[in-house]
């Protein structure tokens, strides 16, 4: 069989052996461990015999106690990230406006032909009238006086500048244009 040689052979640099860490061992040292806690990323490279025999002694928080010991274990249950108490972050509670029964697993709470005509509305239209809180209707008048009442209950003046009020209003505003082009439109 001829020799085949690569044009990319020269090329290549011949890897070094790694020679093991452990006292009097000539085997390849392939297998990294950690040297100590504080330096985790600096390694000692051990034949297999040797790293297993190493692992079976290592122990991560030797040396720790009392509270550096209860720090050091709090920390890795969060991945050394911090934490916060549930329900410190907006809402506290979800309302039931909050949620739509998009696949009917609760069909028989809104059996009425109302809800299932509703249930046929557009997505927007269905959101615009969970707004207003009002069974659909054609009548315009109903649609503004139900306006004019939210508007006045919900009116940032009203509130003394409260930053939820003003989002509200500004979703009732666009709840009422919808409607209001939906139904002059129709």
């Amino acid at each position: 069989m001829p020799d085949i040689s690569f044009a990319n052979d020269s090329a290549k640099p011949k890897a070094e052996l790694r020679l093991c860490d452990a006292a009097d061992c000539c085997e390849e040292g392939a297998f990294p461990a950690p040297k100590s806690r504080d330096n985790i990323r600096d390694y000692h490279y051990f034949c297999l015999d040797h790293v297993r025999a190493y692992n079976k002694q290592w122990n991560y928080f030797s040396g720790l106690g009392g509270a550096a010991l209860e720090k050091a274990i709090r920390d890795a249950s969060t991945w050394e990230r911090p934490s916060w108490k549930f329900g410190t972050g907006g809402k506290t509670a979800p309302s039931p406006d909050d949620f739509t029964d998009v696949f009917g697993f609760f069909e028989e709470e809104t059996a009425s032909p109302q809800a299932a005509r509703t249930a046929q509305l557009p997505a927007e239209e269905r959101a615009a009238w969970a707004v207003f809180a009002i069974d659909p209707t054609e009548d315009i008048k109903a649609v503004t006086k139900r306006y004019k009442q939210l508007v006045k209950q919900h009116h940032p003046d009203r509130h003394h500048g409260d930053q939820a009020a003003e989002e509200k209003l500004k979703e009732i505003n666009l709840a009422y244009s919808y409607l209001r082009t939906k139904l002059v439109s129709s």
